[in-house]
């Protein structure tokens, strides 16, 4: 019967601790100890805890992805007409300072266009498609660490041909340093936190068990824009965060 009573009272300690916990994870705000858990069995006691850290970091280079689409009534012609076109169109962005290794291709395409020509009235619609030509199309994406000069870019790559604009985007490139701060800073987070829970636990911190990261960098911004001079850009500025969740012993 002692030892059950023990048992017993041990329990209902370790419930009460819990309860504690919540109690000031709801005092000290909503939603800010959502992640964090203190558990008990096996006579080994643990404590879990979010932390995250959050670095800004802003754009460094600009990928500019341009096409050109030529048609002609054969595929040859097509195609002869569209190299044509993008070797001035690459000629002009080598002139404008991007340098050769930062022009890239990325799709060449040939297609077969095809109609259904409209009947004359009366007459039943013709089922057989008629082919009219091709079309041809190249697309290649420029880099350039010149942000602001985007605009100018794009004008010089549409003067030399390119018609198709399909897109800009901003990256950051020298990631490292910054995933470093941002994981150190997400590791503050987490000591913090799990400092004081174990202080309102009447506990110590123990040895690290696991820890687990999630990491976000910036994803490439695209911006859809009319190919004209001095097209208004502003990269703005990017987040690289790191999320972490360690647990501790407890002693």
């Amino acid at each position: 019967m002692v030892k059950v009573r023990w048992t017993r009272a041990i329990l209902l300690a370790a419930g009460l601790v819990v309860l504690v916990l919540a109690q000031v994870g709801c005092a000290e705000g909503e939603g800010q100890f959502d992640m964090e858990r203190l558990t008990r069995g096996d006579g080994d006691e643990q404590i879990s805890v979010s932390g995250s850290g959050t670095v800004g970091a802003a754009p460094d280079q600009v990928v500019v992805r341009l096409g050109v689409e030529t048609m002609a009534d054969t595929a040859s012609a097509a195609l002869s007409e569209n190299n044509e076109q993008m070797e001035q169109v690459i000629n002009a962005l080598q002139d404008a300072g991007v340098p050769e290794e930062a022009i890239q291709t990325q799709t060449v395409e040939l297609r077969p266009q095809y109609t259904r020509p409209e009947p004359e009235p009366g007459e039943p619609r013709q089922q057989q498609r008629e082919l009219v030509g091709y079309m041809a199309s190249n697309v290649v994406e420029a880099t350039s660490d010149d942000l602001e000069a985007v605009g100018d870019l794009l004008d010089v790559a549409v003067e030399a041909g390119a018609n198709q604009v399909e897109g800009i985007r901003f990256e950051v490139t020298q990631q490292t340093d910054l995933l470093t701060q941002a994981r150190e800073a997400a590791w503050e987070d987490a000591e913090q936190k799990a400092q004081q829970l174990a202080d309102l636990a009447g506990a110590e911190l123990g040895n690290v068990i696991s820890i687990n990261e999630s990491t976000t960098v910036p994803r490439p911004v695209r911006l859809e824009e009319e190919a004209r001079a001095a097209v208004p850009i502003q990269p703005g500025q990017e987040e690289i965060r790191v999320d972490l969740q360690v647990t501790w012993a407890l002693e």
